[in-house]
């Protein structure tokens, strides 16, 4: 609410910069079309909401980093709502090239997504490929919030069939999925993405206006194009904290408090093993909570990392490693403990670096997930007029192969629990 009167100020300027796009228009530069690069970039803006002010921060920032695009490619979607249309362009050396320009879309339609990271995939060839999602993010119900379309999400179920269906259209797999949004370091979204792609890296709290620390990232690129998916996918957890790390020494949309950032990266390849053991102590857990309610409240409580900073809080997606650590206080079940012990070294396994301010002490680990407080605010129905929004996704019809109907062993859990209260 602070930033509102700043919004609507940027947002008349955004709007006049891109009624005329800076750089020249035409299509992508014939070196593109041939020659291979180490890296592509392909950056999907979602701005069509409330995050359009913060565009041509994110668009300068991308122009101005990549001093060099002899070796890697960054191609950006931007859609944003004050103007009807979708800009493509090409970045690098301080300039932005509009390479295509196409109607009026639903960003939050997973087929925009896969015609975009097919576009620049065809056209912008590497050896490895980088796609980041920008936009507000909720977790398990999704990404990309399109105002002037349906007012809904691109939900993870959607994502992963476009990048599958990119894999199959060019017959090759996206190296790193970075979500530059909310709360999308989430079990359910790693669990569903595991055959998309081989990496995945994002937050599974609040992230700040400025996205991940992309000066930071793309000058490291820039220096070491040879740098592996996995070597750049850990190098953006440390940026990403560093750079939150100050408000002072460097470039920020707002320069509020920067003490509450947290960032992981994730390998697919180690999902399966994961949600096998998640749904092996989710199903060993079911049974007992009604006689160990308290403790498991207490697990929840203090893993829910979000109210720690007052950052998404209501979103009621606690750390998944620290409330698995939290129900060792259950006494007298050692199957329980060897679930979570096993569960554990799953995870250790499946998450490749994180990150995150001091203030997060050890409650912090890479991945949060759905545990609302009650049955009534499980789908959101019962939210306020003023978050009605919201309840248009259902956790057990969000098509999400960890939840996969009401006698899954994680629902199973969530049912147990509010019966228990």
């Amino acid at each position: 609410m602070r930033y509102r009167s700043l919004e609507g100020l940027v947002c008349i300027l955004i709007a006049a910069a891109f009624v005329i796009p800076v750089g020249v228009v035409g299509g992508p530069s014939a070196s593109k079309s041939g020659a291979e690069k180490q890296w592509t970039m392909l950056f999907y803006f979602c701005a069509d909401n409330s995050l359009e002010w913060t565009t041509e921060f994110s668009v300068h920032i991308w122009e101005t980093a990549l001093t060099s695009n002899k070796d890697v490619n960054i191609v950006a979607l931007v859609d944003i709502k004050s103007i009807d249309g979708i800009w493509i362009y090409e970045l690098g050396g301080g300039t932005r090239k509009t390479v295509a320009t196409w109607p009026e879309m639903d960003t939050s339609d997973p087929m925009v997504l896969e015609k975009f990271v097919t576009y620049g995939m065809k056209n912008y060839k590497a050896a490895k490929t980088m796609v980041m999602m920008s936009d507000h993010g909720y977790g398990w119900r999704g990404i990309c919030n399109d105002e002037t379309n349906r007012d809904t999400l691109m939900q993870i179920d959607g994502i992963a069939a476009a990048l599958n269906n990119v894999k199959a259209a060019t017959g090759k797999i996206v190296d790193i999925l970075v979500f530059d949004a909310c709360n999308m370091a989430a079990i359910e979204v790693a669990y569903e993405l595991r055959d998309s792609v081989r990496y995945v890296v994002g937050t599974e709290t609040t992230e700040p206006y400025d996205g991940p620390a992309y000066r930071m990232f793309i000058s490291d690129v820039v220096a070491n194009p040879a740098i592996p998916p996995v070597d750049l996918a850990k190098d953006m957890v440390h940026n990403y904290v560093l750079y939150y790390s100050s408000k002072w020494d460097y470039e920020h949309q707002v320069t509020y408090t920067q003490d509450f950032a947290t960032c992981s990266a994730i390998d697919m390849s180690k999902m399966d093993a994961l949600g096998a053991e998640f749904q092996n102590m989710a199903t060993v857990l079911a049974p007992i909570i009604p006689e160990h309610i308290k403790e498991v409240e207490n697990a929840r409580g203090y893993a829910l990392v979000g109210t720690w900073t007052n950052m998404a809080g209501s979103f009621w997606m606690p750390d998944v490693y620290t409330l698995a650590e939290g129900l060792r206080a259950i006494e007298g079940h050692p199957e329980l403990v060897s679930a979570i012990n096993s569960f554990e070294t799953a995870f250790d396994a499946a998450i490749l670096a994180e990150e995150h301010s001091k203030k997060y002490h050890d409650t912090v680990h890479g991945m949060n997930v759905w545990f609302p407080p009650s049955h009534s605010h499980l789908n959101s129905v019962s939210w306020s007029a003023g978050w009605s929004w919201y309840a248009q996704f259902i956790y057990v019809d969000s098509g999400l192969d960890l939840i996969e109907g009401m006698d899954s062993p994680w629902m199973q859990c969530l049912m147990a629990y509010f019966n228990a209260k």
